[in-house]
């Protein structure tokens, strides 16, 4: 969930809006970013019903859709492998509890894959680090769960370790979220991950060269247009007012500066996390 204030007027956020994208990227396909697919209601822009999230993947099968992996979607960032016109991918920021009940098991349903980012200092627990509207927590994704999944087609990398705004943080607070989530995972999956969600979606250089320095090859964002940056992979968030076919529909534009605007708001979750932590 994040909580909407009117933006504060941070310019590092503008990153995401890729003013001045080159002319020229290599074919990144349709990539979209899922947060919780639970049967719970609550007040909040990112979470959308199993039912919805069911015929959405149907949508996307019988349109004969196929989903790439993030190794793949570094090749096509890369200009190293052609994109088919067919192809997309489903990724997940937060990795809550409720995908392991409601939507992975569509996605095996379909024969989808997708990669689940992991905010590793809270895997297992509630979700402490958000804002709770009407007091409603949700839990993330224990490690057993990861390890259960991560052998039928769901990917895990990295959300970082504590879900902060890197944009706000010092350099040696970012530092330590990159490097500690990639020990994390390898740790408790045996995953040695070379790509990071960065969290709100928030990164500029700063948080692109400490990635990198870290062991990152490619970083992902949300909304904001493809700049060619493989550090700053741009996605379309869905959230609960999304059409049919997320990214691909007649509505993709509209959808995705609505996404771009949502995603401003998001700044509100910020201030909340740090007038808690004072």
């Amino acid at each position: 969930m994040t909580l909407c204030i009117p933006p504060t007027g941070q310019t590092e956020d503008l990153a995401a809006l890729d003013v001045d994208a080159p002319r020229y990227a290599p074919a990144l396909p349709p990539v979209l970013s899922y947060h919780k697919v639970e049967r719970r209601w609550e007040l909040g822009a990112t979470r959308i019903s199993p039912r919805r999230f069911a015929r959405q993947m149907e949508r996307f099968a019988r349109g004969g859709w196929r989903t790439l992996n993030l190794a793949q979607i570094g090749a096509c960032a890369r200009g190293e492998r052609a994109l088919a016109p067919d192809e997309f991918a489903i990724t997940f920021d937060d990795a809550y509890r409720g995908l392991r009940d409601e939507a992975f098991p569509i996605l095996e349903a379909f024969g989808f894959g997708a990669a689940c980012f992991v905010i590793t200092g809270f895997a297992g627990r509630l979700n402490r680090w958000d804002v709770a509207y009407g007091g409603r927590r949700f839990a993330h994704l224990a490690w057993r769960d990861m390890r259960r999944w991560s052998a039928r087609g769901i990917e895990f990398a990295s959300h970082t370790v504590t879900h902060p705004r890197l944009t706000w943080s010092t350099e040696s607070q970012v530092a330590r979220e990159f490097e500690q989530s990639r020990l994390d995972l390898a740790d408790a999956l045996g995953v040695d991950t070379a790509v990071v969600s960065y969290p709100f979606g928030a990164a500029g250089e700063r948080e692109h060269r400490l990635a990198a320095a870290a062991g990152y090859t490619d970083g992902y964002a949300l909304a904001g247009r493809w700049s060619g940056n493989p550090m700053h992979l741009t996605r379309t968030p869905v959230y609960l007012w999304a059409p049919p076919l997320p990214a691909i529909g007649r509505l993709r534009v509209i959808e995705r500066w609505g996404a771009i605007g949502a995603n401003r708001c998001a700044v509100g979750t910020s201030v909340w996390q740090r007038l808690h932590q004072r």
